[in-house]
């Protein structure tokens, strides 16, 4: 079909009208990004995340540390803080050293679950004592180091957001209640990390649209040396990005660090299609026929290699579809949608904007439109066909041995500027406090379970200090520590107690205590573990992750009951040999049956025969403390003796030693159970010896196969992270072989030949092979922007191809002679080629410019692959095509039925 200025003009007024409206909703696409987005919603590990995170506020917590120059001189100001910050309506609470909780004894030996505030006046920095303050918290562990630094200096407040809050405003309420007072303040959190993100983008997308522009302006000017080889090209493509960002708007969909890189790429790749069109225009221009018929002929010539040379690499980015990341495909489908409509700017707007102004070239063409500088280039590389495979094999080759040391890493933190606040949050807190992401480890009690059962709480502390033992985890915080610092405020030794009996009554000084609802949730029987891990590498936590489930699959009773313990009951025997061992391994020892043994030896033997075991000068010892503690006078040793073997002595001494030995006994069946465990070589602390001496008093055990059901899940940014990483690498092989499949179908099709199919995907190949040899040379990471490059090479690079061998086959059938078509489809096409991969090249590296490190990697490995591909297509196609024989070129250059049978017709009439 032929346009005239007509028609050409009431389509210019069409689309103008079109982008206008496009342009008003453009404005308004907003940019949101969190890594627990890009996993989908229906992922099993996403559906945990999201129930443990809703329960316990996990998306809503912002970290600040603050630094003083002596944080102990400052609970004043720490407390003032901590009330500002309680007041906004947006935080539902806040934890900090002064509200923390912590187990506090009263002058009178009373034992609460309580807080600084409730012993101290913090009304002002010199209303309390803060030496007594500072010898108070040095070993208490559950405040120092984990709110307040080792050294002293900062403190942490953990801030907790309303689940409804726009989360980014929120942030920055947070963020303006430290800035207002004027404290060194260093913050982190998903709040503020996306408000962050957020400016970046924006400021990357006002910054590196316009850098693109200039940039592909000059290579069009210095190309076609006049205005509308330059204007029209990047009129085209601005068109093609308003009306992709605003369907984007339409469909509710927002930009995020991968997506933004939308209409940049847009600009990048749909300048070719009008680079192709104009350069077309002019080689006709050349001829020496009119502008309208050089408009018509050139929609005649290029139109179906610049419509084949779209539609694959529209394929190659819809092959990213089979991505499970949401970034990922939502840039497939965009940046597809975006190629399309420049594909639809090219083929019409620009061919009526050539109608209508009929623009004259002033390149530096040969009268018949060659490039006198690639003709002399392809001779010469077609004389010396060997020489040529040779050097490129050699450079392919060496580029292959980078290939295995690639990694992925999705660590938003790992890929922002030093200046950002999240990176400087983040760092302060990994250097003063251990660390600023948590794995969760949330436990669900089931059916007729508790989160008061004493196993439940067992289990809690057993999986948290399993995990202590790996080095990137630096605190821990969960209910079953509080349980058992609890227990040791009223013993002596740290430990959950074997009994529901004893848990009831230690849960009824911790439930409603404040800072605790951030670990347990009693209305749905839900408790977290939080530990902190420490590393800029997620792939560190991976290995804790792994280990978390093996112990827990191993180890863990999932559905038990609880029972007395009956020490005759061979199946009560069984199951505690199972805790015991749980308890073991969650501590690095080394469990054998031996360990059992002691333990049902101790548990067995009556008080006086353990008594008799024990050290006397220790037993006569606590035996006076204990007449001490009742107000009794204290006797000699000589006179306990005779007590403990049976002789004679004063009644009320009697008396008082068999209330000693009932009061005593589960200190005294602890210590014999001790010490016989000390001579065992099981590998465990004097710590982790004492407390699981105290299991010998167990008045309880959980047999297995009851209705109280215990559910163990591990969850977390990082472990979303490390989901996100693999899914990279799947999503890499999937994509690439998609896109593979469906560039080779179209480009097969319209060439009529497989083999020419084959031979199209080499020089793609090796410019994938290239760009993977440089991502493990130089240590870029596979992230969810540099996944998407081997899917762009394939449907990018391969354009270089179609407009060679489109050529190749015209030159080929008017001259039969394969080393001048090749040579003059090299200084013809050519030379569209050059420029376009220039435009493209200039179009990517753009990225580079960005303040996102994904996405200057991005920016390297296409602009790379750009320099890569059309070098390959005009070196290895002018090799390949004069190496075939004329019998298979002259089968591959046929013109298909149908054209011939127009062209017949034409002749006839």
């Amino acid at each position: 079909m032929k346009i005239n200025k007509k028609s050409s003009i009431f389509i210019v007024i069409l689309i103008s009208l079109l982008t206008v409206f496009f342009g008003f909703y453009a404005a308004k696409v907003s940019v949101k990004d969190n890594i627990a987005s890009y996993v989908p919603k229906n992922d099993p590990d996403k559906k945990i995340y999201d129930e443990v995170a809703d329960e316990f506020g996990l998306n809503g917590i912002i970290l600040t540390g603050v630094k003083f120059d002596n944080a102990y001189k400052h609970f004043g100001e720490i407390n003032a803080l901590t009330e500002k910050l309680k007041k906004l309506n947006v935080v539902d609470n806040v934890i900090s050293p002064v509200n923390a909780p912590r187990i506090s004894v009263t002058e009178d030996g009373d034992i609460s679950v309580g807080n600084l505030k409730s012993s101290y006046d913090f009304s002002t920095d010199d209303s309390y004592d803060f030496e007594k303050l500072k010898n108070e918290l040095l070993n208490d562990d559950m405040i120092k180091g984990k709110f307040i630094s080792e050294d002293g200096k900062s403190v942490l407040f953990a801030i907790g957001l309303k689940k409804d809050v726009e989360e980014k405003s929120a942030g920055l309420m947070v963020k303006n209640v430290f800035k207002d007072a004027n404290v060194d303040y260093y913050i982190f959190g998903t709040a503020i990390a996306n408000r962050e993100i957020e400016e970046i983008v924006k400021d990357n997308l006002l910054k590196l649209i316009p850098i693109v522009l200039i940039l592909v302006m000059l290579v069009l000017y210095f190309s076609y040396k006049n205005i509308a080889g330059v204007i029209l090209p990047i009129i085209s493509v601005l068109i093609a990005d308003i009306w992709t960002v605003g369907i984007m708007y339409l469909l509710g969909i927002n930009f995020n660090i991968t997506t933004s890189a939308v209409p940049i790429a847009v600009v990048g790749i749909g300048t070719a299609y009008s680079i192709h069109i104009i350069s077309k225009y002019y080689e006709e221009l050349h001829r020496g026929i009119s502008a309208a018929d050089a408009v018509n002929e050139t929609l005649k010539h290029v139109g179906t290699a610049v419509v084949l040379s779209a539609l694959t690499t529209i394929a190659g980015f819809l092959s990213l579809l089979t991505a499970d990341l949401t970034p990922v495909w939502q840039l497939g489908i965009f940046t597809s949608l975006g190629i399309a409509l420049a594909l639809l700017m090219a083929t019409v707007f620009v061919p009526a904007m050539l109608m209508i102004f009929q623009p004259k070239s002033n390149a530096n063409l040969s009268e018949e439109g060659e490039s006198h500088l690639l003709k002399t280039f392809t001779s010469k590389i077609i004389h010396h066909r060997a020489i040529t495979l040779s050097i490129i094999l050699v450079l392919i080759l060496s580029t292959t041995f980078f290939i295995p040391k690639i990694k992925s890493d999705m660590q938003i933190e790992n890929f922002m500027s030093e200046k950002t606040h999240m990176v400087q949050g983040s760092k302060f807190l990994r250097k003063n406090f251990g660390g600023n992401d948590y794995i969760f480890i949330d436990f669900l009690a089931k059916k007729d379970n508790t989160f008061r059962d004493f196993y439940f709480n067992r289990t809690i502390r057993d999986i948290s200090l399993f995990a202590k033992k790996y080095s990137v985890v630096s605190q821990i915080t969960n209910i079953g520590d509080v349980v058992a610092n609890l227990t040791e405020g009223f013993t002596g030794h740290e430990y959950v107690p074997g009994s529901n009996y004893a848990m009831e009554q230690n849960y009824m000084l911790i439930e409603g205590s404040e800072g605790i609802d951030k670990i347990l949730s009693p209305e749905k029987n839900e408790a977290i573990s939080q530990i902190m891990v420490n590393t800029k590498s997620f792939s560190d936590v991976k290995v804790l992750e792994k280990a978390l489930k093996e112990y827990i699959d191993k180890n863990i009773i999932k559905e038990y009951k609880v029972e007395d313990f009956d020490i005759e009951n061979p199946e009560h025997i069984k199951v505690y040999g199972k805790e015991i061992k749980q308890f073991v391994i969650s501590r690095n020892g080394h469990y054998n049956e031996d360990i059992l043994n002691t333990m049902i030896e101790a548990k067995s033997k009556d008080i006086e025969e353990l008594v008799s075991n024990l050290d006397k000068k220790s037993l006569f010892n606590m035996f006076n403390d204990y007449l001490k503690y009742n107000d009794e006078d204290n006797i000699d040793y000589e006179t306990f003796l005779n007590l403990v073997n049976g002789g004679k002595v004063e009644d009320y001494i009697s008396e008082y030693y068999e209330y000693f030995l009932y009061d005593y006994e589960p200190n005294i069946r602890a210590d014999y159970a001790k010490n016989k465990l000390s001579s065992l070589n099981i590998n465990l602390s004097e710590k982790a010896l004492d407390e699981l001496a105290q299991y010998v008093n167990d008045e309880q055990v959980p047999v297995e196969g009851g209705n109280n059901v215990l559910e163990v899940r591990v969850t977390g940014i990082p472990v979303l992270t490390n989901k996100v990483n693999d899914m990279v690498f799947d999503n890499q092989k999937e994509s690439m072989l998609l896109a593979y499949a469906m560039v080779f179908i179209l480009f097969a099709i319209q060439m009529h030949s497989i083999i020419l199919g084959l031979l199209a995907l080499i020089p793609i190949t090796l410019t994938i092979i290239v760009n993977f040899g440089i991502m493990g040379l130089t240590g870029i990471s596979l992230n969810a922007a540099t996944v998407t490059i081997a899917s762009i090479t394939i449907g990018t690079g391969i354009d270089y191809t179609i407009h060679y061998l489109s050529r190749f086959k015209k030159e080929y059938r008017e001259n039969k002679d394969k080393f001048k078509a090749a040579i003059r489809t090299s200084a013809t096409s050519g030379r569209a080629i050059l420029i376009n991969s220039l435009a493209v090249i200039l179009g990517f590296a753009t990225f580079i410019f960005s303040e996102i490190g994904m996405l200057k990697q991005f920016g390297i490995l296409t602009a790379t692959a750009m320099i890569v591909a059309p070098f390959l297509t005009l070196t290895i196609f002018p090799v390949l095509m004069t190496m075939l024989t004329d019998k298979l070129l002259t089968k591959f250059s046929k013109e298909s039925v149908i054209k011939r049978k127009l062209k017949s017709r034409r002749v006839k009439a």
